[in-house]
């Protein structure tokens, strides 16, 4: 209970797109309070200072824009006296700094809450969501390039195999419902809902059914 406090605590303020289709669907924490390997995040060893300790976010969203099955992650970093560090997102299989004291072009955290900018249909995070247009095609992508296959990625490898069908019935249905076009005006933020945290462990066991779920969603459907 008292990680699942934590998690409540700590819970970051995302901030989307206001033309999002994707809805988040859970998220996984872990409360590192000595240095230790990401099991959710698995080429980062997360290491808290001294007395402190670091909470990670595991975001699972059913699709990415161009294919089903997405995991992107926020790391919020804190002092032995509980006071907010500093704060990390992930960035497509990389991570990047969110805030740290004296950064200029990102929001101050609100007590222990640190804010977030969704990329709008990719769902990585960076501190400004006027940065995403450096990101070339962050367009297309939501549009003419959306639609792709199911894409099991770390550390699910192996946990479930598509078949063709499960990839162009994953194409189709991202095309016809989920296309949209984004325009990097942001909602004014959303804290993390406790109704969605769960440990990691339970939702690491949860992912590979529901990703069986969803194609035999797209079978019946």
């Amino acid at each position: 209970m008292e990680d699942l406090r934590l998690a409540v605590q700590y819970a970051p303020i995302i901030h989307f797109d206001v033309n999002e289709t994707i809805p988040l669907r859970r998220v996984g924490y872990t409360v590192f309070r000595a240095a230790g390997r990401s099991d959710s995040f698995p080429k980062r060893e997360v290491a808290p200072g001294a007395g402190g300790l670091v909470i990670e976010y595991a975001f699972f969203w059913d699709y990415d824009i161009q294919h089903m099955y997405d995991l992107e992650h926020i790391w919020v970093y804190a002092a032995a006296d509980g006071a907010v560090t500093r704060a990390e997102g992930s960035f497509h299989e990389k991570y990047l700094t969110l805030w740290e004291p004296g950064m200029p072009f990102s929001m101050p955290p609100e007590g222990t809450r640190v804010h977030a900018f969704c990329q709008p249909g990719k769902h990585a995070f960076l501190p400004d969501g006027q940065l995403f247009r450096l990101i070339p095609g962050w367009q297309a992508c939501c549009r003419e390039q959306a639609g792709g296959p199911v894409e099991v990625g770390n550390p699910f490898h192996g946990a479930y195999c598509p078949t063709p069908e499960d990839d162009a019935r994953s194409t189709g249905y991202i095309r016809r419902a989920l296309t949209f076009t984004p325009n990097l005006a942001f909602d004014g933020g959303h804290i993390v809902p406790g109704e969605l945290l769960v440990p990691w462990v339970t939702l690491k066991a949860w992912i590979p059914g529901r990703i069986a779920q969803l194609c035999g969603e797209l079978v019946n459907g």
